[in-house]
C-alpha cells in the first residue's frame, strides 16, 4: 500500500488537505470520498481498509472549514465552493496520478449532497455514484422555523458559530465510534448559518435535479439514521435505470461505522456493487 497526502489551492486560495491511499498493484479504479460536516477524510479507514485489498485507490479531501484544510470551521461562502473544490481535486489530483482510471465518487451524508449536485452539473468521467446518509429534504426532526430562521441568519449574520443541533450518539451504535468521535480533535459540533442555510438549499436542488443523474447509483443508510428524510423520494427521482436501495434496519448514520457485524454487511454491499460496475465498464 501506497499512502499520500498534501495540499492543493483552491480557486480562491483555500489550501484544501487530501489524502489517498493505492494498492500496490494498479489500481482497477480509485473511489473519491466526499465527507460529511463536520468530519474529515481521517475518519474513513473502514472504508480504506475494505476496498485497499480488492484492488480500488481511495482519494478525498478534507474540506474547506474542515479538518486539515483552511477556512473557518463549519462555515462556507456558499455551497458550490465544496462542489468546485473536488471538481478540481479529480482533475488536478486523481486524473493526473491515473489517467484513464475508472473513477466512482462516493459521498456521505452532506458530502452526499455535494456529491449529487457535483454529477448533476460534471458527469463526465465518472463511473458511478454511492450516496451514503442521504436524503432529499432537511431531517423532519429539524422544525420549519429553525429552517426559516436560519436562511434569514444566513443574510445578517452568515458566520457566527451555533451549536449543531444533532448529538454524537446519532452517528452509530458502536459506543467506541462514538467516542473516537467526540474525543477527535478534527471533529467539531458548530455550525454557521450559512453553511447550515446552504445545505438546507443543496440537498432539495440536489433532489430537484436527480433526474439528470444518468449513471449507475448505490444508495446506502440506515432505517434510524433522521440526519435527512426523503430518501426513498431521492432514490426514485434519480433518473438512472441502473439505482440500488440498500435500507439497513436499525442502523444509524454512518452504516460504514456501526457495529462490526452491521458494517461488514454495508462494506461487503459497496465493494460488490463496485465490482460488479467496474467490470461493467
Amino acid at each position: 500500500m501506497k499512502a499520500q497526502n498534501a495540499t492543493f489551492r483552491a480557486k480562491d486560495g483555500t489550501s484544501i488537505y487530501w489524502a489517498g491511499w493505492t494498492p500496490e498493484q494498479a489500481p482497477k479504479a480509485v473511489v473519491q470520498i466526499i465527507h460529511g460536516y463536520a468530519e474529515h477524510i481521517g475518519r474513513y479507514g473502514n472504508v480504506v481498509e475494505q476496498l485497499l485489498p480488492a484492488g480500488y485507490a481511495v482519494f478525498g479531501t478534507d474540506h474547506r472549514g474542515h479538518g486539515k484544510s483552511e477556512g473557518k470551521r463549519g462555515h462556507v461562502g456558499s455551497f458550490q465552493e465544496f462542489i468546485d473544490d473536488e471538481i478540481q481535486f479529480r482533475r488536478e489530483v486523481i486524473d493526473a496520478q491515473f489517467p484513464g482510471c475508472p473513477c466512482f465518487m462516493l459521498g456521505h451524508s452532506m458530502g452526499s449532497i455535494i456529491a449529487m449536485n457535483l454529477v448533476e452539473q460534471s458527469p463526465a468521467g465518472i463511473r458511478g455514484l454511492v450516496l451514503s446518509g442521504t436524503g432529499s429534504r432537511p431531517g423532519e426532526e429539524i422544525p420549519k422555523i429553525i429552517i426559516g430562521i436560519t436562511k434569514i441568519l444566513s443574510r445578517i449574520l452568515p458566520s457566527v458559530h451555533v451549536k449543531s443541533p444533532l448529538p454524537p450518539e446519532f452517528i452509530s451504535r458502536d459506543t467506541e465510534v462514538v467516542k473516537a468521535y467526540v474525543d477527535d480533535p478534527l471533529v467539531y459540533n458548530v455550525i454557521t448559518p450559512r453553511l447550515a442555510h446552504e445545505m438546507n438549499r443543496y440537498v432539495v436542488i440536489g433532489a430537484q435535479n436527480a433526474f439528470k443523474i444518468r449513471m449507475p447509483v448505490l444508495i446506502q443508510l440506515g432505517s434510524t439514521d433522521t440526519a435527512f428524510s426523503g430518501q426513498y423520494e431521492l432514490y426514485q427521482k434519480i433518473g438512472a435505470t441502473d439505482k440500488t436501495y440498500k435500507n439497513y434496519e436499525g442502523l444509524r448514520h454512518e452504516v460504514y461505522n456501526e457495529l462490526p457485524a452491521d458494517r461488514a454487511v454495508a462494506l461487503a454491499d459497496l465493494s460488490q456493487w463496485l465490482d460488479a460496475h467496474c467490470a461493467e465498464g
